[in-house]
């Protein structure tokens, strides 16, 4: 099982055996934060801090029947998970599970908007929870930049609560995915997936499969000389026959402003996007900035 898992089910264990699915969010993420362990990543969501990830493993852990088919979280076995964390985990979470053991509810949500404001900036449920000078308090966190930005990101190393979280840090408001194939085997990153949660979290996706790569022509890349022919046909080849696409993206660009080209590496020289934004720059008529994030 994985680590996080057993530290999901630990803390429910040592809450009682029983949270509603608002409750086990933030203690979880306040244990994460206080712990300084990213066992899960979040981002700020409809009701604060919120990962799709854990979410995830609450279905797989259900049909495992460690948890109950419910729609919060409530144990499903007897079996004790904090006996199998780590010592210093174990003893983190008894003394966590202590000092937190009265927070539940509003009033849960109120300490952590106040202790991370930023991840109740996209709160709805804000103004019930916090006082005028309260909330006053997440307005510089507000994610309102709207000059127009062409970024691009990878996924690479990040999991999908992470790379959500890049994008709503930088106001992003559309991804398109340049993969030929959107098919991943890292978890929320196959198109299906990965368009529905970018649509949960108020973004748009659009997939161009014209502006990827056929995997066959990655095959045997070993050199940095490899790399910089397939990236050079790519170029003089391709991306001639995508004119229509990449005026689809200026056109994006005016509708959203703030729009992300996405694949898989983390470095953009290592992935074919750097050669999508060269083109795009070489257009005398492009005036709009360009942000690699990573």
């Amino acid at each position: 099982m994985f680590y996080r898992r057993k530290i999901l089910l630990a803390l429910l264990e040592a809450c009682g055996g029983e949270l509603n699915s608002t409750d086990m969010e933030k203690l979880l993420f306040l244990f994460c934060k206080e712990k300084g362990v990213n066992y899960y990543d979040f981002f700020p969501y409809r009701f604060g801090c919120f990962s799709f990830l854990s979410y995830q493993d609450k279905r797989v852990l259900t049909q495992q029947e460690y948890l109950a088919n419910d729609e919060g979280f409530r144990a499903g076995s007897s079996r004790s998970f904090s006996r199998s964390l780590e010592t210093e985990d174990k003893l983190f979470l008894k003394d966590f599970a202590f000092r937190t053991k009265h927070l539940r509810g509003d009033a849960l949500v109120r300490h952590v908007y106040l202790k991370y404001p930023y991840y109740a900036s996209r709160s709805e449920i804000r103004n019930r929870v916090l006082s005028k000078v309260e909330q006053a308090m997440i307005t510089p966190y507000a994610h309102d930049k709207n000059d127009i930005c062409l970024f691009t990101i990878g996924y690479e190393g990040l999991t999908i609560d992470a790379y959500i979280d890049k994008l709503i840090h930088n106001n992003i408001a559309m991804v398109i995915d340049v993969r030929r194939n959107p098919i991943s085997m890292k978890y929320g990153f196959s198109k299906t997936r990965f368009s529905n949660y970018l649509n949960r979290s108020g973004i748009f996706y659009e997939h161009f499969p014209e502006l990827g790569i056929a995997s066959s022509k990655r095959k045997n890349l070993e050199t940095k000389k490899d790399y910089t022919l397939l990236f050079k046909r790519y170029a003089t080849t391709t991306l001639p026959q995508c004119e229509d696409k990449l005026e689809k993206i200026r056109r994006f660009l005016d509708a959203h402003k703030r729009v992300a080209l996405t694949c898989f590496e983390a470095e953009t020289t290592s992935c074919h996007r750097h050669k999508i934004t060269e083109l795009l720059q070489a257009n005398k008529n492009w005036n709009i900035p360009i942000v690699h994030i990573s």
